[in-house]
């Protein structure tokens, strides 16, 4: 029995080895291929964790091989220590990053949502990650999950004073939080001095939602969930493929990531709060465009696709136009939305295909105060994107339709007119310039 016994222990020490080495070589895939984006010039944000290890042999690799010139901030100490030592170079965090590339302990399918920080770096891992144009996350197959929290436990960092009162107030939102421990049984002290309280996450979450509220309790300094500004996952397999996962427009394009760097580039502010109306047809890039605008200014944002009625996107999934009297209900709610950030002197921005004059002057109200930006595209780079789309009620059949209904902005109608074939931060960066120098002017 005892032998019989001793053979069960091997074989499941054998079977362990195995997979660990299987989730290896996942891990050596995703970082490789994440190893590729790395380009002469670029300052590289390096995350965390056994991911990114074989992420720094590969960036060594090129490095050594092609003398790339480059210039990487690091997440961890342990990261910053590894990579010296592998001949990679590392300086503080003084400006934008290129591109950031990290782990993920959890990514879930279909929206990008992560759980980041079982290696106790969460803090320092999403201060690069916002201050980067791209982030970029590789992880082994098994990382992919149907919904946060699947799999593993939430860190929340916390300030190392009044412990007990910040982990009771974290479990009256419904988390178990336990502070981590070290193997020698002292608590966990992360590289901040902070401690690192992990949380059990009851079921289905909104994960913004609570991102959130654990931020509103005095006593949390970040959190593990992030949320938004993930450009992709890329996926190593037991083959050695990878995949590359791209979440929504805004998880695609990393909305929250660019708002961070246009903040960071310092660009002039406006001397009052503007009403602003991004127009143009299916594709253009207003909603993402918009909300950077709005995030970067400081207003209130509304996609006015989430103000058609429910008969109105109906009608367009079936591939039908919209006719005015379709087009009217959702016009007056446009209406009403410019007016209210008028009466409140708010500012604002929002986002519509406004394609005719008579609409544009409708939903102003006779006054003057509204500036068009129209994204201007090329028709066929406009239909390439609506091609690599999911999920949205805009059909590219009714991309025609659009472009005949279109009326450019004329004479009297306040408009700035950009072309969308430069990246989203450029196209922003020039629009802000533009209303700034309108504001000199004035």
């Amino acid at each position: 029995m005892a032998g019989r016994s001793c053979r069960r222990r091997a074989l499941g020490g054998l079977i362990e080895a195995i997979r660990m080495t299987t989730q290896d070589d996942q891990k050596r895939a995703a970082a490789r291929e994440a190893a590729k984006l790395v380009e002469p010039g670029m300052r590289l944000g390096l995350g965390t964790g056994s991911t990114i290890a074989h992420f720094l042999d590969a960036l060594a690799e090129r490095v050594k091989t092609e003398n790339i010139d480059h210039a990487c901030v690091a997440t961890s100490v342990t990261t910053e220590r590894r990579a010296a030592e592998l001949g990679i170079k590392v300086t503080a965090l003084d400006g934008v990053l290129d591109l950031a590339v990290d782990g993920a302990d959890e990514v879930e399918f279909g929206s990008l949502h992560l759980i980041k920080g079982l290696g106790g770096a969460l803090l320092r891992e999403k201060q690069i990650a916002e201050s980067s144009h791209r982030f970029v996350v590789i992880a082994d197959q098994g990382k992919l999950v149907s919904r946060l929290g699947e799999r593993s436990k939430l860190p929340v960092e916390i300030v190392n004073f009044a412990v007990a009162r910040t982990l009771a107030r974290i479990g009256e939102l419904g988390l178990l939080a336990e502070p981590r421990k070290q193997a020698n049984g002292k608590a966990f002290i992360s590289d901040n001095g902070n401690v690192i309280a992990d949380c059990v996450l009851p079921g289905r979450i909104d994960a913004v939602a609570l991102d959130r509220a654990l931020k509103s309790i005095a006593g949390v300094v970040e959190t593990g969930l992030f949320t938004a500004g993930c450009d992709c996952a890329i996926i190593g397999y037991d083959d050695g493929s990878t995949r590359c996962f791209e979440g929504d427009v805004f998880a695609k394009l990393g909305v929250s990531t660019m708002i961070a760097t246009l903040r960071a580039l310092r660009l002039q502010h406006l001397a009052h709060k503007p009403l602003l109306a991004v127009m143009g047809v299916s594709a253009s890039g207003k909603s993402t465009i918009g909300a950077m605008l709005a995030g970067v200014l400081g207003v209130p944002f509304r996609d006015g696709d989430d103000l058609h009625p429910a008969s109105n996107r109906r009608k367009m999934h079936e591939g039908k136009p919209l006719d005015d009297n379709d087009r009217m209900p959702w016009l007056h709610r446009i209406a009403l939305e410019l007016r209210g950030w008028r009466d409140a002197g708010s500012g604002g921005v929002i986002v519509s295909s406004l394609l005719t004059r008579c609409y544009r002057d409708f939903v102003r109200g006779g006054s003057d105060d509204v500036t068009l930006i129209h994204l201007d595209g090329d028709r066929d780079l406009l239909a390439d994107r609506i091609a690599n789309r999911h999920g949205h009620f805009m059909p590219a059949k009714l991309l025609d339709s659009q472009f005949a209904t279109l009326e450019l902005p004329g004479e009297g109608e306040n408009a700035i007119v950009v072309k969308v074939d430069a990246s989203p931060i450029e196209i922003v960066r020039d629009i802000v310039e533009r209303l700034a120098a309108r504001d000199a002017r004035s």
